[in-house]
């Protein structure tokens, strides 16, 4: 018997939140303070990879959600992605670097290639925006106190605040659709898988470090 679905939320949250408090304190953020220009270089090139490659996995995505109003703020989140690789290739190159020497992890193409696997609407809001952008967002706030100021501001300006978004989608997204027993376990399956696969990539961000 499926379960109110706002508790279904609340219970899948401190699931997530207790995974995420769990972890390794270097594996609770993305980057380290006092970056290098070499690092933070690397840093967002790994980030520039992640939103250029999200344009493709979410857009891909709204052609599996049947509800109209979801599919235009599934939509947005698209556009959101593509402005972020783009402000992040701008930064690159501002700091002498391109995106064209950049051979994405393992790991990265793995979290990608699972997002692809997740037929059910009720998966994707729970492994992506519930999940993973909940959790990114806590690191890229931390992004504000590592990089220099000026890619700071970039994060702050342009990439922090469409995140939250995200999150909200994540929770909407899970309200509509994460109704029924069945539809409750997959979303709760898809989350618990993510986290794993998410952290192993922040692992391998972080082990490549220059």
């Amino acid at each position: 018997m499926s379960i109110d679905v706002d508790v279904f939320i609340e219970d899948l949250k401190r699931e997530n939140e207790s995974f995420f408090t769990a972890l390794p304190d270097d594996a609770t953020q993305y980057w380290h303070t006092g970056m290098s220009r070499q690092d933070a270089i690397r840093a967002l090139q790994v980030r520039w990879f992640n939103e250029l490659r999200g344009v493709d996995i979410i857009g891909r995505f709204i052609g599996r959600v049947p509800d109209l109003t979801l599919k235009v703020l599934v939509g947005r989140q698209v556009g959101d992605e593509a402005k972020h690789a783009k402000v992040c290739r701008r930064r690159i190159e501002e700091l002498g670097a391109s995106v064209h020497d950049y051979q994405p992890t393992d790991e990265q193409l793995a979290f990608g290639d699972y997002l692809d696997t997740l037929i059910y609407p009720e998966e994707f809001f729970a492994a992506q925006q519930f999940t993973v952008e909940t959790q990114s967002l806590k690191r890229n706030e931390r992004a504000l106190e590592c990089f220099d100021p000026v890619t700071a501001t970039m994060f702050r300006e342009h990439i922090n605040p469409d995140e939250r978004f995200h999150v909200a989608l994540g929770y909407l997204g899970l309200r509509t659709f994460a109704r029924t027993t069945a539809a409750q376990q997959r979303a709760r399956d898809a989350a618990c898988r993510v986290r794993d696969i998410h952290s192993r990539m922040v692992f391998a961000h972080r082990a490549v470090e220059p």
